[in-house]
């Protein structure tokens, strides 16, 4: 009988289909370049579900997902809340965007396994799912007035399921946010809307995906008293418009570090609170939260002073501090930089943090980029494309 020798290119599908699903998201792309037979069976349905599941496996493994830029390049990570694991954050790959090796991305966000990312000098944005699919490249026109200082944020239509971008501009002449603009990417097209608001939010606040509707820090419109009325808003991608101003658990001003975050299972928002003049951190977080209503849990979920632990002068990055909180370990994790603070920040480091005050600084690399503050969000692999 004749020996047949097996290699990755003639084993049996079901062998290749095993293999293939143990492949990190972050290498499919070069997977899907090696040959037609895997290209085409790496994009099968049944087998995009089966490495979904393997997905999964190292997302419960790591206990979470989550898409970092940082030095405007997109990394996916996984992280564990445990504040006795050896390593609570794990860098699985640089995300490379198809067609365009060396795009620069500013913002980022995330929506049911989309990613919205801006590039650096404002003129592009993607829609992509990093792990099926073919990115979708939206251009912005002089007719759209490219401006830096934008919000952006990913949301659906629950009447006709379509995915839509919002854009909107921090104006700080005129003390509101200003040009409301959405592009349907079924139509790809871009429209005008009229809303007035009387808010505004400041471009480095960035927005958080919820139910397929995008929330964000705002404060009263032309507020100039010494505490800002500060808020929450929110826009309804089915309606097309905002709710109105939802009350936050506390005042601040505009030295204090405010964050927004979505918890793990994607049905109440967390905000952190860290007061310039105390810098005692405080999270925050939903009891109920809708587009028109938001109840906050009557007691703090986390307060903690970091100042034995760092210096009595450390404060997150007003412009950063993404964050990430596990309500069953109780330990919430903050992503920022290390200052040398008679220079500049030289370090991306997340800082685990635990209810009873207790802290892990975890080291994430020099930051290449002096100016550039790290952007987190959660992510969750999915099929969905965008439309």
């Amino acid at each position: 009988m004749k020996k047949i020798k097996r290699t990755m290119w003639n084993l049996p599908r079901d062998l290749t289909e095993e293999v293939l699903s143990r492949v990190p998201l972050t290498s499919l792309r070069k997977v899907r370049s090696t040959c037609k037979k895997w290209n085409t069976l790496s994009k099968d349905s049944f087998f995009a579900k089966k490495h979904l599941g393997q997905e999964a496996k190292v997302a419960e493994e790591a206990k979470e997902l989550m898409v970092v830029m940082m030095d405007y390049s997109v990394y996916l990570m996984g992280f564990n809340l445990n504040l006795d694991a050896e390593s609570c954050i794990k860098r699985q790959g640089k995300l490379i965007f198809p067609g365009s090796d060396k795009f620069e991305v500013s913002k980022v966000f995330h929506c049911d396994g989309l990613l919205l990312c801006v590039s650096k000098d404002h003129t592009r944005l993607v829609v992509w799912n990093p792990y099926c699919g073919k990115p979708l490249w939206i251009e912005l026109t002089s007719k759209l007035n490219i401006w830096p200082h934008s919000s952006y944020a990913l949301g659906y239509d629950k009447s006709s399921n379509s995915h839509k971008v919002v854009r909107f501009r921090d104006y700080s002449m005129t003390g509101v946010s200003i040009d409301f603009t959405i592009h349907d990417l079924n139509s790809d097209s871009w429209r005008v809307l009229d809303i007035t608001p009387d808010w505004k939010v400041t471009f480095f606040h960035a927005g958080v995906s919820l139910n397929g509707n995008a929330y964000w820090l705002a404060t009263k419109a032309g507020e100039s008293d010494e505490f800002e009325d500060g808020c929450l808003v929110c826009f309804d991608f089915t309606r097309e418009t905002f709710g109105p101003r939802l009350p936050l658990p506390f005042e601040h001003v505009l030295e204090d570090a405010v964050s927004l975050s979505v918890v793990r299972g994607g049905e109440k928002l967390a905000v952190l609170f860290q007061p310039w003049d105390t810098l005692k951190v405080e999270i925050w977080v939903t009891s109920k939260i809708e587009p028109d209503a938001v109840t906050w849990e009557s007691k703090v979920f986390l307060e903690a002073s970091l100042k034995q632990f760092i210096h009595p002068m450390f404060q997150f990055l007003v412009r950063g501090a993404s964050f990430f909180i596990d309500e069953e370990k109780k330990v919430a994790m903050v992503m920022d930089k290390e200052f040398d603070r008679a220079v500049q920040p030289t370090r991306h480091q997340a800082y685990i943090i635990g209810v009873d005050g207790s802290l892990k600084k975890v080291d994430l690399g020099e930051a290449a980029n002096k100016r550039n503050v790290p952007l987190a969000c959660s992510y969750l692999p999915s099929l969905i494309q965008p439309n």
